[in-house]
């Protein structure tokens, strides 16, 4: 099995590019996905609650808008929702990509915001870098929501852009053209010399680990 890793700039449109990729017959493990499984967990709302206390909560769950304000303005805080929750994270991509290679997929897209961060690049074979210019990714966070602010400490909180560029293996442009983004997924996965690409498997049920 072939696996990519997906990086780039917050509001670079991994996403979206994410979503390319399962169209092409790829298999997609979305660690973000991941992760708003891994805030259902008993002893993790526990210990948030523990730490953060009832504010960050809301009709019984986490408030991730909430929490999210108060860890990206503190290291130290979101250090400690790191240290919680990305053992979980990683527990839960491990077995999909080993369930993913078993059922015989020749194409596997990880899609983890922090990959380089959290030391997965032995997980992959390839590094895909998704390229916006910082006006563009400016405007599409807006659009969730963000203000400019948000958006640059939630950056802050990540490995410069730059570097994750000279880290990767390819870059895909992203700069706005939704087709020619299109064309630049399908050109890679032909280049990559897959035997075939099956179609991607059902929608991901996760271990009861996982589950509220």
């Amino acid at each position: 099995m072939k696996i990519l890793g997906i990086i780039g700039g917050i509001g670079s449109g991994k996403s979206t590019v994410a979503e390319l990729f399962r169209q092409a017959g790829a298999a997609v493990i979305a660690a973000d996905d991941i992760g708003h499984q891994v805030l259902l967990l008993p002893k993790v709302k526990a210990t948030i609650k523990e730490r953060w206390g009832q504010a960050v909560f809301a009709d019984g769950e986490i408030d991730r808008k909430t929490l999210a304000a108060i860890v990206f303005a503190d290291d130290n805080e979101l250090a400690y929702l790191q240290n919680l929750t990305h053992p979980l994270i990683a527990e839960e991509v491990h077995r999909q990509r080993r369930e993913h290679e078993q059922n015989g997929v020749q194409l596997c897209l990880l899609d983890a915001p922090l990959l380089l961060e959290s030391g997965w690049e032995h997980l992959v074979d390839v590094i895909v870098f998704v390229s916006a210019p910082p006006e563009v990714r400016l405007e599409r966070v807006k659009g969730r929501g963000w203000s400019e602010e948000e958006w640059r400490r939630r950056e802050a909180a990540q490995l410069p852009v730059e570097e994750k560029s000279r880290r990767a293996n390819v870059t895909l442009n992203n700069s706005g053209d939704a087709e020619n983004l299109k064309m630049q997924v399908e050109s890679l996965v032909q280049s990559l010399g897959v035997r075939s690409v099956l179609s991607p498997l059902p929608e991901q049920s996760y271990l009861p680990l996982y589950s509220p």
